[in-house]
Protein backbone atom coordinates (compact mmCIF):
# COMPACT_ATOMS: atom_id res chain seq x y z
CA UNK A 1 0.00 0.00 0.00
CA UNK A 2 1.49 3.34 -1.01
CA UNK A 3 2.61 5.76 1.67
CA UNK A 4 1.39 9.30 2.16
CA UNK A 5 0.95 11.46 -0.92
CA UNK A 6 3.76 14.01 -1.16
CA UNK A 7 2.91 15.56 -4.54
CA UNK A 8 -0.09 15.29 -6.84
CA UNK A 9 -0.10 15.57 -10.60
CA UNK A 10 -3.05 15.39 -12.97
CA UNK A 11 -3.27 11.58 -13.11
CA UNK A 12 -0.70 10.36 -10.57
CA UNK A 13 0.19 10.88 -6.96
CA UNK A 14 3.82 10.82 -5.88
CA UNK A 15 3.91 9.01 -2.56
CA UNK A 16 6.44 8.10 0.10
CA UNK A 17 8.06 4.74 -0.55
CA UNK A 18 7.33 2.30 2.28
CA UNK A 19 8.89 -1.09 3.00
CA UNK A 20 5.68 -2.74 1.79
CA UNK A 21 6.38 -1.27 -1.67
CA UNK A 22 9.69 -3.11 -2.06
CA UNK A 23 8.04 -6.19 -3.56
CA UNK A 24 6.68 -3.98 -6.36
CA UNK A 25 10.14 -2.41 -6.81
CA UNK A 26 11.85 -5.81 -6.97
CA UNK A 27 9.36 -7.16 -9.51
CA UNK A 28 9.58 -3.98 -11.57
CA UNK A 29 13.34 -3.69 -11.94
CA UNK A 30 13.71 -7.40 -12.72
CA UNK A 31 11.19 -7.22 -15.58
CA UNK A 32 13.14 -7.19 -18.89
CA UNK A 33 10.87 -4.40 -20.20
CA UNK A 34 12.11 -2.21 -17.35
CA UNK A 35 15.64 -3.40 -16.55
CA UNK A 36 16.99 -3.34 -20.12
CA UNK A 37 16.11 0.35 -20.77
CA UNK A 38 17.57 1.14 -17.32
CA UNK A 39 20.77 -0.76 -18.12
CA UNK A 40 20.43 -3.11 -15.14
CA UNK A 41 22.61 -6.12 -15.95
CA UNK A 42 21.97 -8.42 -13.01
CA UNK A 43 18.94 -9.43 -10.96
CA UNK A 44 18.07 -7.56 -7.79
CA UNK A 45 16.47 -9.33 -4.85
CA UNK A 46 14.28 -8.23 -1.95
CA UNK A 47 17.25 -8.07 0.46
CA UNK A 48 19.12 -5.71 -1.87
CA UNK A 49 16.09 -3.48 -2.08
CA UNK A 50 15.73 -3.48 1.71
CA UNK A 51 19.33 -2.23 1.95
CA UNK A 52 18.64 0.33 -0.81
CA UNK A 53 15.57 1.48 1.12
CA UNK A 54 17.59 1.98 4.33
CA UNK A 55 20.61 3.61 2.68
CA UNK A 56 19.09 5.76 -0.04
CA UNK A 57 15.34 6.12 0.25
CA UNK A 58 15.55 6.91 3.95
CA UNK A 59 18.36 9.47 3.52
CA UNK A 60 18.13 13.22 3.01
CA UNK A 61 20.47 13.19 0.00
CA UNK A 62 17.75 12.59 -2.53
CA UNK A 63 14.04 12.19 -2.98
CA UNK A 64 12.53 8.87 -4.08
CA UNK A 65 8.79 8.68 -4.62
CA UNK A 66 6.40 5.94 -5.66
CA UNK A 67 4.34 6.84 -8.72
CA UNK A 68 0.76 5.82 -8.03
CA UNK A 69 -1.93 5.83 -10.70
CA UNK A 70 -4.71 7.84 -9.09
CA UNK A 71 -7.47 6.03 -11.01
CA UNK A 72 -6.51 2.59 -9.62
CA UNK A 73 -4.51 3.47 -6.52
CA UNK A 74 -1.86 1.01 -7.72
CA UNK A 75 1.89 1.65 -7.93
CA UNK A 76 3.08 2.43 -11.46
CA UNK A 77 6.80 3.14 -10.97
CA UNK A 78 9.43 5.17 -9.15
CA UNK A 79 10.78 8.66 -9.66
CA UNK A 80 13.92 10.04 -8.03
CA UNK A 81 15.81 13.26 -7.76
CA UNK A 82 19.33 13.46 -6.47
CA UNK A 83 20.55 16.82 -5.21
CA UNK A 84 23.74 16.60 -7.23
CA UNK A 85 24.80 19.91 -5.85
CA UNK A 86 21.99 21.48 -3.87
CA UNK A 87 24.11 24.46 -2.84
CA UNK A 88 24.50 25.43 -6.48
CA UNK A 89 20.97 24.36 -7.41
CA UNK A 90 21.45 21.29 -9.61
CA UNK A 91 19.43 18.08 -9.51
CA UNK A 92 19.44 14.81 -11.45
CA UNK A 93 16.13 13.20 -12.29
CA UNK A 94 15.41 9.53 -13.01
CA UNK A 95 12.22 7.56 -13.44
CA UNK A 96 10.98 4.10 -14.38
CA UNK A 97 7.53 2.67 -14.96
CA UNK A 98 6.32 -0.91 -14.64
CA UNK A 99 5.73 -2.53 -18.03
CA UNK A 100 1.94 -2.49 -17.63
CA UNK A 101 1.96 1.21 -16.66
CA UNK A 102 3.90 2.46 -19.68
CA UNK A 103 2.35 4.62 -22.43
CA UNK A 104 -0.51 5.82 -20.21
CA UNK A 105 0.79 9.32 -19.40
CA UNK A 106 1.98 8.41 -15.90
CA UNK A 107 5.65 9.09 -16.62
CA UNK A 108 4.94 12.44 -18.24
CA UNK A 109 2.71 13.58 -15.38
CA UNK A 110 5.10 12.33 -12.69
CA UNK A 111 8.12 13.95 -14.34
CA UNK A 112 6.39 17.31 -14.86
CA UNK A 113 5.14 17.27 -11.28
CA UNK A 114 8.57 16.55 -9.83
CA UNK A 115 10.34 19.12 -12.02
CA UNK A 116 7.79 21.76 -10.92
CA UNK A 117 8.55 20.85 -7.29
CA UNK A 118 12.33 21.02 -7.84
CA UNK A 119 12.10 24.53 -9.28
CA UNK A 120 9.36 25.89 -7.00
CA UNK A 121 10.20 24.40 -3.62
CA UNK A 122 13.82 23.22 -3.81
CA UNK A 123 15.00 26.35 -5.67
CA UNK A 124 16.96 24.32 -8.22
CA UNK A 125 18.48 26.19 -11.15
CA UNK A 126 18.96 23.20 -13.46
CA UNK A 127 17.46 19.72 -13.67
CA UNK A 128 19.26 17.06 -15.67
CA UNK A 129 18.26 13.59 -16.88
CA UNK A 130 19.73 10.89 -19.09
CA UNK A 131 18.25 8.24 -21.36
CA UNK A 132 20.04 5.61 -23.41
CA UNK A 133 19.79 6.41 -27.11
CA UNK A 134 17.90 3.16 -27.78
CA UNK A 135 15.25 4.03 -25.18
CA UNK A 136 12.96 5.91 -27.54
CA UNK A 137 10.11 6.27 -25.02
CA UNK A 138 12.28 7.97 -22.40
CA UNK A 139 13.93 10.27 -24.93
CA UNK A 140 10.52 11.27 -26.28
CA UNK A 141 9.14 11.85 -22.78
CA UNK A 142 12.01 14.12 -21.76
CA UNK A 143 11.70 16.17 -24.96
CA UNK A 144 7.91 16.35 -24.68
CA UNK A 145 8.03 18.01 -21.27
CA UNK A 146 10.50 20.66 -22.40
CA UNK A 147 13.88 19.25 -21.48
CA UNK A 148 16.56 20.00 -24.04
CA UNK A 149 19.05 17.54 -25.48
CA UNK A 150 22.38 19.02 -24.42
CA UNK A 151 24.77 16.26 -25.37
CA UNK A 152 25.48 12.61 -25.95
CA UNK A 153 27.86 10.40 -24.01
CA UNK A 154 29.25 7.97 -26.58
CA UNK A 155 29.34 4.26 -25.72
CA UNK A 156 28.24 5.13 -22.19
CA UNK A 157 26.56 1.84 -21.28
CA UNK A 158 27.03 -1.83 -22.06
CA UNK A 159 23.53 -3.29 -22.42
CA UNK A 160 22.47 -6.47 -24.17
CA UNK A 161 26.00 -7.23 -25.32
CA UNK A 162 26.55 -3.84 -26.99
CA UNK A 163 27.79 -0.40 -26.07
CA UNK A 164 25.16 2.34 -26.32
CA UNK A 165 25.19 6.12 -26.25
CA UNK A 166 23.42 8.01 -23.48
CA UNK A 167 21.55 11.22 -24.28
CA UNK A 168 21.79 14.00 -21.71
CA UNK A 169 18.88 16.38 -21.21
CA UNK A 170 18.63 19.50 -19.08
CA UNK A 171 16.33 22.40 -18.42
CA UNK A 172 16.92 25.58 -16.45
CA UNK A 173 14.39 27.22 -14.20
CA UNK A 174 13.89 30.06 -16.70
CA UNK A 175 13.44 27.70 -19.64
CA UNK A 176 10.94 25.61 -17.68
CA UNK A 177 8.71 28.54 -16.73
CA UNK A 178 9.01 30.16 -20.18
CA UNK A 179 7.72 26.95 -21.79
CA UNK A 180 4.80 26.40 -19.41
Amino acid sequence: MPGATFLSGDVVDLCNVEEEDLEFVTEGVNDPDVRVPLGIAQPRNQKQHEEWFEEEVSSDDDLTLLIVARETGEPAGLIRSNWMNERHGHAILSCWLAADAQSQGYGTDATRTLVDYLFEERRMQTVRAEAYAFNEKSNALLESIGMRHVGTLPNWAFVGGEHHDSNVYAVTREQWWDDQ
